[in-house]
């Protein structure tokens, strides 16, 4: 099993803060007791455990991120800030370095710095604080938001 997440930080400090995209991946741990099948013979192999995979990439956010939502099936997000102002991301590139294969990055030599630049598609400002955030389900690329 493998899922996609999106979530934001709260530093201190408004150049700390960051969208966190994460992959989770191979989710589905068995006990040894349970990959026995009875029908086993007692000198056969027992077959692997695998760990699950939990990888991220994080794009900078400025302010501290009080709501943040994923559009239905696909990599546009918004997020709600400290400021009050509201901005939609593509979190496409990020997505996309989440599916390389690690083993492949390290001998292509891709560095780990990354600058995902350019994600930012749209943003603007509230009067007052808030937080109604919410892509609607009825019509897709629909953004509701709402302040006091």
């Amino acid at each position: 099993m493998t899922t996609y997440m999106v979530a934001g930080s709260q530093a201190e400090k408004k150049t700390d803060n960051r969208i966190y995209v994460m992959k989770w991946s191979e989710m589905l741990k068995k006990n040894r007791e349970d990959e026995v099948d009875s029908d086993m013979n007692s000198d056969e192999e027992l077959p692997a455990v695998t760990e699950p995979n939990v990888r991220y990439e994080s794009i900078p956010h400025r302010g501290g991120i009080n709501r943040i939502r994923s559009m239905y099936g696909s990599p546009i997000v918004a997020t709600w800030n400290e400021d009050a102002e509201v901005g939609i991301y593509d979190i496409t590139p990020a997505i996309e370095e989440l599916d390389t294969d690690q083993t492949k990055r390290q001998k292509m030599g891709k560095v780990a710095t990354k600058s995902y630049a350019g994600t930012k598609l749209a943003s603007f400002k509230h009067k007052n604080e808030g937080y109604a955030l919410d892509w609607s389900p009825m019509t897709f690329g629909r953004l509701a938001t709402g302040s006091c």
